[in-house]
């Protein structure tokens, strides 16, 4: 009897092949969990400006110096509890520092407060609160401190303070500015609203409980935070971002429709298995239509230019130029635009306004002014590439 030697594997030939990838996926998933559960219990402890915390970059000095003054502060953590403490002549303290809240909701809150303290806003929310104010970019963290220079009364009280964020007033005749840096930016702005201020204050420092007690930070943090009886210390979370969200795929569909795919994806894979067979050479099937990739982009020029949409059009140009230039520079993917503008900047050797006029600030007025902008984030992509190249070379 002549015995045939089977080539295909049963089922123990496959598990003990796979065993050492099984192992190696469920130690990954192991590490994976563990790392997630610590770093979620940390998290909370490290908030920047967290009201209760007594870290170096916590808020807690300041509160406990507000509170023993007299005022109540309310910590609140997302946009229904700010918006259930306002009520009355109260002060508003927001610091979006992960860009969790969206500008409406913001806009809604301040809406409701006698006075507004808005800690380093983007630009978004600076268009929707103070529409004459824009940035005016950073300074340089061991800059000495500026005077105040204004008849604002927090910022007499204070006399010098640090400036690591600036803004610009430029359609805002009721704006005053405070610690004046040069060409018309400000480390403070403050903008007269229905019943109170609206503060745009440039420096998260200033409050934090390393900071504090240097200079002026505290007589200029008593004195913006300290103008009502009631204070919200807002800083928005996750949880900002998941209560607008549309409901999920789940809350959509029926009670019984987990159980049936669960059980009709368990029934293909078992026939998978049982009747599978080993893949055949590769098909290539050419494609019925191919859009070459110039098209699409003439297409969608032709869109921004129909709409008159240059503030689009240049920023899409200027985040596909910054991508690439943080990753000609090894920078992190959590860089800004202004931090990879100044690492343009030093490695080229211009003028760190230049750039950041050309890569972020500078909005188009007038399709002329669209292409020299364009031309100028082209040609400082392209002389970071040759520099880099010609280092690398060397």
């Amino acid at each position: 009897m002549t015995v045939t030697e089977t080539l295909t594997p049963n089922v123990r030939t496959r598990l003990r092949r796979s065993l050492f990838w099984i192992v190696c996926t469920v130690g990954a998933l192991i590490v994976a969990l563990i790392a997630i559960a610590l770093s979620g219990g940390n998290q909370a402890q490290s908030r920047p400006l967290q009201a209760d915390s007594a870290t170096p970059t916590g808020a807690k000095g300041v509160v406990t110096v507000l509170e023993d003054h007299g005022v109540s502060v309310t910590a609140a953590d997302s946009a229904t509890d700010a918006a259930d403490s306002l009520n009355g002549d109260v002060t508003l303290f927001v610091y979006d520092a992960e860009g969790f809240l969206e500008t409406s909701n913001l806009a809604d809150l301040a809406a409701q407060a006698s006075d507004v303290v808005v800690l380093t806003p983007d630009f978004q929310t600076l268009r929707a609160l103070a529409p004459g104010v824009l940035a005016g970019g950073t300074e340089a963290t061991d800059a000495d401190p500026v005077s105040a220079r204004c008849d604002i009364a927090a910022a007499e009280r204070a006399e010098t303070a640090e400036v690591l964020y600036t803004y610009r007033i430029t359609d805002a005749p009721n704006a005053t500015g405070c610690f004046p840096v040069s060409d018309g930016r400000f480390g403070l702005i403050s903008l007269p609203q229905d019943d109170g201020t609206l503060t745009v204050l440039g420096n998260p420092g200033a409050l934090s409980n390393e900071k504090i007690l240097h200079g002026g930070n505290a007589a200029l943090a008593l004195s913006l935070l300290g103008q009502n009886d009631e204070l919200v210390w807002y800083l928005p979370t996750i949880a900002d971002v998941q209560a607008h969200q549309p409901p999920t795929l789940g809350e959509l569909t029926p009670p019984w429709v987990v159980p049936f795919t669960t059980l009709l994806a368990v029934t293909a894979l078992a026939a998978m298995f049982w009747r599978g067979r080993r893949l055949g050479p590769v098909v290539v099937e050419k494609m019925p239509v191919h859009v070459p990739a110039r098209e699409t982009v003439e297409g969608r020029a032709r869109l921004y230019e129909r709409g008159n949409a240059r503030e689009h059009a240049i920023d899409a140009l200027r985040i596909g130029a910054i991508s690439r230039i943080a990753r000609l520079l090894g920078l992190p993917a959590g860089a800004t635009a202004l931090q990879v503008a100044d690492a343009a900047a030093s490695v080229l050797g211009h003028d760190v306004h230049d750039v950041r006029a050309a890569l972020v600030e500078e909005q188009p007025a007038s399709d002329q002014q669209l292409m020299a902008i364009s031309s100028a984030v082209s040609d400082i992509e392209k002389r970071v590439r040759a520099t880099l190249d010609e280092t690398g070379r060397m």
